[in-house]
């Protein structure tokens, strides 16, 4: 990239190659998701990364499941609901949980 060239002609330090695990990771948190069942590949640990410093809920794409199951493992001890949209209680639950947190 273009500004890749540009530090290196400005002498500015820096890798060659960045990761997100090097930067954000905690090796004692990512240690924590891979015994939860978090896959040990750089791109389940960056994923899972991202969703532990997003503000927001984000969306998981999860055709295996995996994110599901860690996600789970993880908020147990934090009690976690798991409601579908096929129950008939949903409506009431997701009420419920929007306005009581």
């Amino acid at each position: 990239a273009a500004w890749t060239e540009a530090t290196r002609e400005k002498e500015i330090p820096g890798s060659d190659e960045i990761k997100l695990e090097a930067v954000l990771g905690e090796a004692v948190k990512i240690r924590s998701w891979t015994i939860a069942g978090l896959p040990n590949d750089s791109f389940s640990i960056e994923n899972g990364i991202i969703v532990d410093k997003a503000r927001r809920w984000p969306l998981c794409i999860d055709p295996q499941n995996q994110a599901n199951k860690w996600i789970k493992k993880m908020e147990h001890s934090n009690k976690i609901v798991v409601s579908k949209f096929s129950e008939g209680d949903y409506l009431i639950r997701l009420e419920g949980a929007i306005r009581f947190g």
